[in-house]
């Protein structure tokens, strides 16, 4: 590391910009050297000294611990700086930290070492971390069992590095679950990053406790989301202000990592964060999954209340992805509410019949099912699926289809609208369940409702009848 003494021209800019980060005129600082506020407003003023010592220059891998201090800003990374063997960097509240062109700085990359990141400031010392010449830089890469805990920072023209989706903030777990909380983040503001602002993957998740996070000005065609993350970090995704960027959608995948087949193996909560889920991007190839596929307990998924999940081309939410007649080992549990309703719908600009699939329910759904004042809207596109009927019908292809009995009729004062195939298509041997009284479905193109084969596998009418035949 090579320091330069002495206060330079882009030091002292570098502060200034950093100091009016926040809104309200500068006001002393209290007789005691503590914090002051703006008149009437009670919100915090920045309180950052100009720097006497800086600016300081760091490139390469640290020897050991190292402090970043206010007074030696701005730290300017000439080059990739590297956090490994255990090492840890602590940033200094006031820190102005500057990045060149597509650098960035890595924690315990590329995950075979460990090392820990620490850019803790406060609301009137806050810390910000910028390109050193208004081109992007790349991105903090972090890699599991590396950790960084950042407050109060504003993190600023990232994502300019030549992988990692243009991605300012970039976790990497170990590819096996359980999933690696890596990144504790508090009041933590990321803008202009090329890409996605923050991104997840490999299983990282984030640190209990984190919030308030804010995302704007963020995305470009190829990565145009604030956030992307995983299945097993949606129930830790903090709240804040995910708005003003490219597109204003959480992406949500599943990966399945350690679990062949499976998805989301632990009871998780898909969080009201302001704007809607985008799940899955590939067409046809990004099916959101809930419950695992081999002998792990059950999973349920629970959605809160004005959640919207908007649904890639042709993908759907299976709960369980076999079909088979044993009980199911994943549950969904959607209970919106009049003035909330919670919503399954298509990701298209403009949507249409038959742009996704729908809810499949593999195996005999569990008892702890639930669905109420749902939304389900422009589903029913090819389920390459026959399964079971005792209905006229060719197709069984529908917005809700159950491969085993389902225990009964879970999903309440709810609406289907707009599909191009069944309502509920009921595909197994078994008895028949009735979703109609407490439903409405509006614009269905097949049968509100299919009529199962019966356990003795003989259809007891002939001919058919047409759909359910109520």
């Amino acid at each position: 590391m090579k320091t330069i003494l002495g206060l330079s021209l882009l030091g002292i800019l570098s502060l200034a910009v950093a100091c009016d980060e926040t809104a309200g005129p500068a006001t002393p600082p209290g007789p005691d050297g503590g914090t002051a506020t703006v008149d009437g407003g009670g919100a915090p003023v920045v309180e950052c000294p100009a720097p006497t010592s800086g600016p300081t220059h760091h490139e390469g891998d640290l020897p050991g611990d190292e402090v970043w201090t206010a007074d030696a800003s701005p730290h300017l990374v000439d080059w990739d700086v590297s956090i490994a063997d255990g090492h840890k960097l602590t940033i200094e509240p006031c820190a102005t930290v500057l990045v060149a062109k597509g650098k960035h700085i890595w924690v315990a990359y590329p995950g075979v070492t460990t090392g820990s990141l620490v850019a803790e400031g406060t609301a009137e010392k806050p810390i910000r971390i910028a390109g050193q010449t208004g081109e992007p830089w790349a991105s903090i890469y972090l890699h599991a069992p590396g950790t960084a805990r950042l407050a109060h920072v504003t993190l600023e023209g990232g994502g300019g590095g030549d992988f990692e989706d243009h991605a300012t903030l970039d976790m990497i777990g170990d590819g096996v679950l359980p999933a690696d909380p890596v990144l504790f983040l508090d009041h933590v503001t990321v803008k202009g990053s090329v890409g996605t602002g923050v991104y997840m993957q490999r299983g990282a998740t984030f640190l209990a406790g984190s919030k308030d996070l804010t995302i704007r000005g963020s995305g470009n065609d190829d990565f145009p989301f604030p956030v992307q993350i995983e299945e097993h970090a949606m129930d830790a995704l903090p709240s804040g202000t995910y708005t003003g960027n490219k597109i204003d959608e959480i992406l949500l995948r599943t990966e399945g990592y350690g679990v062949a087949g499976g998805g989301l193996v632990v009871d998780a909560t898909l969080h009201e964060r302001g704007v809607p889920y985008r799940m899955g991007r590939l067409d046809g190839l990004d099916n959101f999954i809930v419950g695992p596929s081999d002998d792990r307990p059950a999973a349920t998924m629970t959605i809160e209340p004005g959640v919207v999940m908007r649904f890639a081309k042709h993908n759907a939410l299976k709960i369980q992805a076999s079909s088979n007649d044993e009980p199911a080992r994943g549950a969904i549990r959607a209970l919106g509410t009049a003035e909330k309703p919670i919503v399954f719908t298509s990701a298209e600009a403009s949507p249409h019949p038959g742009d996704w699939r729908g809810l499949w329910f593999g195996g005999n759904a569990m008892p702890t099912n639930a669905l109420d004042h749902v939304r389900i809207e422009y589903a029913g596109s090819d389920c390459s699926c026959s399964l079971n009927t005792c209905s006229a019908i060719t197709e069984s292809e529908g917005a809700v289809i159950f491969t085993g009995q389902a225990p009964g009729a879970f999903i309440t004062n709810s609406m289907f609208k707009g599909i191009a195939a069944h309502g509920i298509t009921e595909g197994y041997d078994g008895t028949f369940v009735n979703f109609r009284p407490t439903n409405l479905f509006e614009d269905v193109a097949g049968c509100v409702q299919t009529l199962p084969r019966p356990p003795s596998t003989v259809c007891p009418i002939k001919p058919l009848p047409a759909c359910d035949g109520l």
